[in-house]
């Protein structure tokens, strides 16, 4: 994932559309909502963005974890994934998924931030498939 510093107004990005190639398009890309936010602001607001993430999952390619993508996103937030990895019991047998993320911006005093995140999938299934239903745990700090 790319990483675009936008600050507190809207920057005009040129993006090649796929759908017809060879057309640039202009594309409006929203301001960093934290930008100019204490650390502590910017925790709390990024914590309800994240959106709440009730009951279990069952499926295979983490449907429920998308929903929280697609709100920093949407939000305009300046984030990128730097990691993820499964946790596993004494049998070898995946008991959980943990992703890491990194939101950067620049905080009230104009020097450049970044929150870490944990999104964890905890698995909540049978004893021998653990993942094969999952709830979420989303925070920053």
């Amino acid at each position: 994932m790319k990483i675009i510093k936008t600050g507190n107004y809207y920057k005009r990005a040129q993006i090649n559309d796929i759908s017809t190639p060879g057309q640039v398009t202009e594309q409006i890309q929203k301001p960093n909502p934290l930008d100019g936010k204490s650390n502590q602001q910017a925790k709390k607001i990024v914590n309800k963005i994240i959106p709440k993430t009730p009951g279990f999952y069952s499926d295979e390619s983490w449907e429920g974890i998308q929903p929280i993508w697609k709100a920093f996103d949407e939000t305009g937030l300046n984030w990128a994934m730097t990691g993820s990895k499964y946790d596993q019991d004494e049998r070898s047998v995946p008991t959980r998924k943990t992703w890491k993320v990194e939101i950067y911006f620049t905080n009230n005093r104009g020097k450049e931030t970044i929150l870490y995140g944990t999104v964890v999938a905890s698995g909540a299934g049978t004893v021998n498939d653990p993942l094969s239903r999952y709830d979420i745990t989303a925070y920053v700090m």
